[in-house]
């Protein structure tokens, strides 16, 4: 007879069997989820040896990429639950996700180029570009001009820049693409002659003066200016200067008759004439009684449209009390030599190179020897670079986190200089490629390798239960 509230011998074992079952079953419940962790860890172990051996193969790929920056897959750990141990609890990672992949904003080296409108930016900024899909930024600076004269990208996207006020030479602020369609740089009227020479004092003074009808008797030496009218039109000045007393000379501008609007039918026509004046030290002491420079007024003939009254103004030097200034001019007892002669005017020019400067200034060096600003590069930065959306084709785009371009021209503010001939290489080590290659290749290898192992145990826990 069993007294109640005792169990029998066999009520005994058999809760003891149960109660061992029960554990049974839970530390090979506990055993399949850590394995099945496991597996969920390796497999996001392999996806993100994957993307870094991705990443690393991108940036190899563009090691010769002009303006191309490194990229860095970066990741984080994943947590996948949390268990009670040793009376409290422990967490127990999933493995790991890719968070981001970064852009590595470092400089890189130069690479000297043959053409001129190939750019490297030397400090912070990128250049902009407009194209159909709207705009972008660049740090390859592989430009060049297409059949309408834009400057372009590989990809037809168009450089932007500012205009230039050609009054002033400096950028109006106007942003809006760069083209150049080899315009002609119109003439300039000659203006003013400048001459520094020196008269020999010991020529024999020609009392009666210049003869335009004798030229070559009746003046001691001269010299040919060639100067331009209105439309660009050269025309050949010749200045004559005759000794007429001690220290005294006389000068004659003329032109060709042929030029002349007037013609005499001698060799030359008398356009404006003077005197010069040197003291006991044969510096100039005045020109035609005075200290100003002379206004000379041609005539000129008008056969092809150009004015035909141009006012020129004539200076042989500093005179005592005056204001003019630039070469001297002096008699001495030496041969007659010119030492200075110059012009303001030139004929319309072709455009013969272009030339970028560090500010990146469009120069457009032209046939007549004038150089003009045509338009001025610009370039663009953010407030984070980092952010900035990578598009394709050496492009990138702004976004939220990059925030909004402030763009203005080179060297200014924060941004850097331009260089022209000159391609900024890829920041790509290939060196420390190769190593982090080996590194992702063996990551990827040993999650493979936990894959086998978690697969193999799993196996042999199912065979328990057989």
């Amino acid at each position: 007879m069993v007294r109640a509230g005792l169990r029998s011998p066999e009520e005994t074992i058999t809760e003891d069997l149960l109660f061992a079952a029960r554990r049974r079953r839970n530390r090979e419940k506990e055993q399949d989820m850590s394995l099945t962790n496991a597996l969920s860890s390796s497999v996001s172990g392999l996806a993100t040896a994957s993307t870094q051996i991705s990443v690393i193969g991108d940036n190899i790929a563009n090691a010769n990429t002009p303006g191309f920056k490194e990229k860095r897959a970066e990741f984080s750990a994943l947590l996948g639950q949390s268990i009670t141990a040793g009376g409290g609890f422990a967490q127990i990672g999933a493995g790991a996700q890719v968070s981001d992949v970064s852009i590595i904003f470092s400089q890189g080296v130069f690479q000297t180029t043959q053409r001129s409108t190939d750019l490297g930016i030397e400090g912070r900024g990128f250049f902009v570009l407009e194209g159909t899909a709207g705009r972008s930024y660049t740090r390859s600076g592989v430009f060049g001009f297409d059949s309408n004269g834009y400057l372009v990208d590989p990809n037809a996207n168009r450089v932007q820049g500012f205009g230039i006020d050609q009054v002033t030479g400096q950028s109006n602020g106007v942003l809006g693409d760069i083209q150049v369609n080899l315009p002609l740089s119109p003439p300039q009227a000659t203006t003013g002659i400048q001459l520094g020479m020196n008269l020999d004092a010991t020529s024999t003074a020609i009392p009666g003066g210049f003869d335009p009808a004798n030229a070559q008797t009746t003046s001691h030496s001269r010299e040919v200016v060639t100067i331009y009218d209105s439309l660009g039109t050269a025309r050949q000045a010749t200045i004559f200067f005759t000794k007429t007393a001690a220290n005294t000379w006389e000068y004659n501008v003329t032109l060709a008759d042929a030029d002349s609007g007037t013609p005499t039918g001698d060799p030359f026509v008398v356009q404006g004439s003077g005197t010069l004046v040197f003291d006991s030290a044969g510096s100039l002491l005045s020109i035609n009684g005075g200290s100003t420079a002379p206004t000379i007024t041609f005539d000129f003939e008008t056969s092809n449209g150009a004015l035909q009254n141009q006012d020129v103004t004539f200076s042989m030097g500093p005179v005592p009390g005056g204001t003019i200034t630039g070469p001297v001019s002096t008699q001495f007892n030496q041969s007659t030599v010119t030492n200075f002669v110059t012009q303001d005017g030139f004929s319309p020019g072709t455009l013969s190179t272009l030339q970028i400067d560090a500010d990146g200034r469009l120069n457009g060096v032209f046939s007549n020897g004038v150089t003009t600003s045509l338009a001025q590069i610009a370039l663009a930065n953010f407030g984070n670079v980092e952010g900035l959306t990578d598009v394709g084709g050496s492009r990138l785009i702004e976004s939220i986190d990059s925030g909004p371009a402030v763009i203005a021209a080179a060297n200014t503010g924060n941004l850097g200089g331009i260089r022209s001939s000159s391609l900024e290489k890829s920041n790509v080590d290939l060196a420390q490629q190769f190593v982090n290659l080996i590194v992702s290749q063996r990551a990827f290898q040993a999650n493979t390798r936990t894959v086998s192992v978690a697969n193999e145990l799993l196996a042999n826990l199912v065979s328990l239960g057989q």
